[in-house]
C-alpha cells in the first residue's frame, strides 16, 4: 500500500512541476521581440474573475505572461506583438465580461 501511495505522489509531483498557468506555450519567457501593455481592468469582484481572464489570456495565441490582480484592478501583459496586437489583448479581456483599458504612463518629471 506504501509503494502505491508512493508512486501515484511521485507521478502527481513530476506532473505538476511541468505546469505553466498564466503563460502561453507559444514563445519562451524573456523573449527579447516582447512588449508589456499595463491594463486597468475594470469590473472583476472576486480572484476567481481574475483568473477567468487570466486564463483567457493565456489561451490567446501570441500572449507570453500575464499577471492579472483582482485587488489592483490590473493586468499586466507581456506578448509578442508580431503575433497579437494590443487591441486583441484588450478584446480579449473585454470578452470575459470586464472593461479593460491602458493605463497611461505619466510623462512628468520628479524632482
Amino acid at each position: 500500500m506504501k509503494a502505491i501511495l508512493f508512486t501515484f505522489l511521485s507521478v502527481a509531483l513530476v506532473c505538476g512541476s511541468n505546469a505553466t498557468f498564466g503563460q502561453s506555450k507559444d514563445k519562451p519567457f524573456g523573449d527579447t521581440n516582447t512588449k508589456v501593455v499595463e491594463l486597468k481592468v475594470t469590473g472583476m469582484t472576486c480572484q476567481g474573475c481574475a483568473d477567468q481572464v487570466t486564463s483567457a489570456l493565456s489561451e490567446k495565441k501570441g500572449v507570453v505572461k500575464s499577471d492579472v490582480k483582482f485587488s489592483e484592478n490590473s493586468a499586466s501583459v507581456t506578448y509578442d506583438p508580431a503575433t497579437i496586437t494590443e487591441t486583441e489583448i484588450i478584446k480579449t479581456v473585454e470578452d470575459t465580461g470586464f472593461k479593460a483599458e491602458p493605463v497611461k504612463k505619466s510623462t512628468k518629471k520628479m524632482n
